[in-house]
């Protein structure tokens, strides 16, 4: 089976590496040892690099811009030169321009679409009329070309799944979680769950406001006693504060076991990956409950999930909670190893490789 993989990595016109790109960097290797053929059409860059050492055939190709004819067109001249058995179109800009450079004659290629967020969401979440705006001139878009170009979609999470299918009327919808990384530690292997010294709170991502970063300061100011410690870079000024360090970009693991708790008080998460990844080391997550925070962090609810209200009293309420000496004990490690088994890379390998084969085997 040869699948052919598109996606302008970050968006249209920026570059992050978030969700969907260490997707592509994960996955496709995995698959290629699955016996798939795979080949890859991104932009070059981070992901493109990692790819290529990783001994995947890759191409250049990205869109410019928000609507780029040319970029549709490139997709089908590949399709039409290597024949792929499935186009695996990843993030809002590959999938729109997938539809259209596949239309309607290429109907025999089945197309799998994954978002990797929901843009209602995003809408939701907007500041003003003229970002809601934006998302909903996206959200049309991205419908009107879903009627072009039927495709089977993928959501990374229940709440995903079902804002496609109730807000946007969106049918043959199947839900496959994020998992945690191809290499990450054993709980099991961690002698302690709780660092020493005195208590330290992380986060973990970009520091952007759809990501509650303009909260962590004041949520700083109100823990004095307390170390944060911000991975990651973003727009959104941070005070310089003396129990606040920026560390900037980190290996995820090693800076979770850093820590003695994770904020994640996002405004946007269509799953929580971080928030899993904490979880699974047995570090309690506090949390804003937004989209799939909510659905990853249930099972965890008062144990490793801490449900909080976005303002910077009510995180801070939780972090002491979580934080609590008595709180870190077995019954957090074996939540962990739950984790850890529902989530692992090796299960999410086998649902993806499982949805292409069905989508190949039902073609007309």
């Amino acid at each position: 089976m040869r699948i052919l993989f598109v996606c302008t990595t970050g968006g249209s016109g920026r570059r992050q590496l978030g969700g969907a790109e260490r997707f592509l960097i994960e996955m496709l290797p995995a698959l290629t040892r699955q016996g798939v053929d795979v080949v890859a059409a991104t932009p070059d860059d981070e992901v493109a690099a990692s790819l290529r050492e990783s001994g995947i055939r890759w191409l250049p190709l990205g869109a410019t811009k928000r609507i780029d004819l040319g970029y549709a067109r490139e997709i089908r001249r590949i399709v039409d030169e290597l024949r792929p058995d499935v186009v695996s179109a990843h993030l809002l800009s590959a999938a729109m321009h997938a539809r259209v450079g596949l239309g309607v004659q290429s109907r025999r290629t089945p197309l799998v679409v994954a978002l990797h967020n929901s843009l209602w969401q995003y809408r939701d979440a907007a500041e003003s009329l003229r970002a809601k705006a934006a998302v909903q001139a996206n959200i049309t878009t991205d419908l009107i070309s879903r009627r072009l170009r039927p495709h089977a979609t993928v959501a990374v999470s229940t709440f995903e799944g079902e804002e496609l299918q109730v807000r946007g009327h969106v049918r043959n919808v199947h839900v496959i979680p994020n998992p945690l990384p191809a290499i990450w530690p054993d709980v099991s292997d961690l002698p302690s769950l709780a660092p020493a010294g005195q208590v330290r709170v992380g986060f973990l991502g970009r520091l952007e406001r759809e990501k509650g970063a303009d909260l962590l300061s004041d949520i700083a100011a109100a823990l004095p006693e307390v170390e944060f410690l911000l991975a990651g870079a973003g727009t959104t000024p941070i005070a310089p504060l003396p129990n606040i360090e920026l560390v900037g970009r980190v290996d995820a693991a090693s800076f979770l076991r850093r820590v003695h708790c994770l904020l994640v008080p996002s405004r946007v998460e269509a799953f929580g990956r971080s928030a899993l990844e904490a979880m699974s080391l047995g570090i309690p997550v506090v949390h804003s409950g937004v989209g799939g925070l909510t659905e990853i962090t249930r099972r965890g609810d008062g144990v490793l999930g801490f449900h909080a209200e976005m303002t910077a009293e009510a995180m801070a309420a939780a972090i002491r909670a979580a934080t609590r000496p008595a709180a870190y004990n077995e019954q957090r490690r074996d939540l962990a190893r739950e984790y850890a088994q529902e989530y692992s890379f090796a299960r999410c390998v086998q649902r993806w490789l499982g949805l292409y084969q069905a989508v190949v085997d039902d073609r007309p």
